[in-house]
């Protein structure tokens, strides 16, 4: 469910993966953070669900057009998107590390 929210709410913006490449930015509109930098892996959750809720700079509250149970799903989300998008090789499986050096 957080993955098809976030879909529908924040990938037009924030893009798939969440690295501020969604198609409006691709018409020229001013890019969002991306997820994957240290100050958004690091923050707390509260903080993403406050922005969601209230807006922040150019981005528009959400608080009336997402329920809070799917704010906090959104949230789930977007930190399941920052560890797949910043997994440590080291953390891998011996045959997860030989997919990954295969291109895989």
């Amino acid at each position: 469910r957080g993955q098809e929210r976030f879909n529908i709410y924040c990938a037009p913006c924030h893009g798939e993966l969440g690295n501020g490449a969604g198609v409006v930015v691709q018409r020229g509109f001013v890019p969002p953070p991306t997820y994957h930098q240290d100050r958004l892996r690091t923050v707390a959750v509260g903080y993403l669900y406050g922005v969601i809720t209230n807006g922040l700079a150019p981005m528009p509250s959400y608080a009336n057009q997402i329920s809070p149970r799917d704010r906090w799903v959104i949230v789930a989300y977007i930190r399941a998107l920052q560890f797949s998008q910043n997994v440590n090789v080291k953390d891998l499986t011996p045959a997860e590390q030989q997919a990954v050096a295969a291109g895989g």
